[in-house]
């Protein structure tokens, strides 16, 4: 029996929003015609929780990273995976009523966007697959469509014979079974993703497929480009890489624009070709927007002029996890540009010990605490807010709160 026929019933109640969304506080819950970004501080990837104007929901992202680098600890602690953490954050923010997720969105195949499977990985209670990342989020909460750069094949650019590939497909066809439906990211299109719920009430809501295995939007109706040359010209060794691969998407709501792209590079190594790094081509066609997600957790090379001068962001989120992130010359960039606009607000997810010594000053200039960061778009999509929320517990109490911003699309 199909599960949505049956589980996935969802009654939106409205939850009035709050005056006291301040510090110290907890943050209010949606409410409806608002849109609410929220990137989850996992500690080991990354995962983010978008709820939609009219209840639609969509995770994009459920990093797991087993790899056992030091100071890489789940937040808020080692008591739990963090597919768990990020399940138990879900639930706690999406929907009053909701029973599952519209959406699930991977960027790419690595293991910190969809996890990683490893000696100590426990298996489902059916037996058919192994929990990290999005198999344990699928496997807590049901998932109406997973959407991937892969499917059905997963041959692009080659074949993938990695266990945790192989573990991901065998959670794909149980959940088939079970009425989940799955598809291949489609650049350039509008329609994969949409409202669910009440699409006729938020008519200037659109979600655009940007990129995905270097396939590129050309910014006219859904026309697509190829910014890598074929496959069968190149050795195996110039194929593009899993982050190259990445895809990436523009949401726009009313005047309010956001982009985020996984782990697109942005500068190519010395001797290799531009295409190595399609962050300079994505940002002529994604335009200005008011809030970003840096490129590849900010590590090196990422963040390039041509890309800050195009999306023009008000609001940059660091999507870190790792000692090395973000790499000094990236938070360099993105504070002290003299590009427009000024000033910007630059947020992380998180700051090891390791990279406040190295970023040094620049660690007490970001606009929050780490921990999650929340981009909350007022109905209609005027005006926004960030918060910064502490990922120590899960009381999610408001370390900082920035805007409300103008929305300026």
């Amino acid at each position: 029996m199909r599960w949505h026929a049956v589980i996935f019933a969802i009654c939106f109640a409205v939850v009035p929003s709050r005056a006291d969304d301040v510090v110290g506080q907890a943050l209010s819950g949606w409410t409806r015609g608002t849109l609410e970004i929220h990137q989850i501080a996992s500690g080991r990837g990354n995962a983010a929780l978008l709820i939609l104007p009219d209840g639609t929901t969509l995770l994009f992202d459920a990093g797991a990273a087993g790899d056992g680098l030091p100071e890489t600890d789940p937040h808020p602690d080692q008591s739990r995976a963090p597919g768990e953490w990020i399940v138990r954050y879900i639930m706690r923010h999406w929907p009053s009523g909701a029973r599952g997720l519209d959406y699930a969105l991977i960027s790419h195949f690595h293991a910190d966007h969809m996890g990683q499977v490893t000696k100590t990985s426990p298996a489902a209670q059916n037996g058919l697959y192994k929990l990290t990342g999005i198999t344990q989020v699928g496997d807590s909460v049901p998932i109406a469509t997973l959407i991937d750069r892969g499917w059905p094949d997963y041959s692009y650019p080659a074949k993938f014979t990695d266990e945790t590939m192989a573990n991901y497909r065998r959670f794909l066809d149980a959940k088939i079974a079970d009425g989940m439906h799955v598809d291949r990211f489609k650049p350039g299109v509008s329609t994969q993703i949409r409202l669910k719920h009440q699409p006729a009430e938020y008519p200037t809501f659109e979600f655009r497929n940007i990129i995905a295995n270097g396939e590129l939007w050309t910014g006219a109706g859904e026309e697509t480009r190829m910014l890598f040359p074929p496959i069968d010209t190149l050795p195996v060794g110039d194929r593009p890489n899993e982050n190259m691969c990445s895809l990436g998407f523009r949401l726009a709501y009313g005047k309010f624009r956001y982009f985020s792209g996984g782990d697109l590079p942005g500068t190519p190594d010395p001797g290799f070709p531009a295409w190595n790094a399609p962050e300079s081509a994505v940002a002529r066609v994604v335009g200005a927007v008011d809030v970003h997600v840096v490129n590849m957790h900010g590590s090196m090379g990422e963040e390039s002029e041509t890309f800050l001068e195009a999306l023009r962001s008000t609001v940059l989120i660091v999507p870190s996890w790792a000692p090395s992130h973000p790499a000094p010359d990236v938070l360099k960039r993105i504070m002290n540009s003299r590009l427009p606009p000024s000033p910007r607000y630059v947020f992380a997810t998180d700051l090891r010990d390791a990279a406040r010594i190295v970023i040094g000053q620049r660690a007490t200039q970001l606009a929050g605490p780490p921990g999650h960061i929340v981009v909350r778009v007022e109905k209609g999509g005027d005006q926004y807010r960030v918060f910064a929320l502490d990922n120590r517990d899960e009381r999610d109490l408001i370390t900082a709160v920035k805007g409300p911003f103008v929305s300026s699309n």
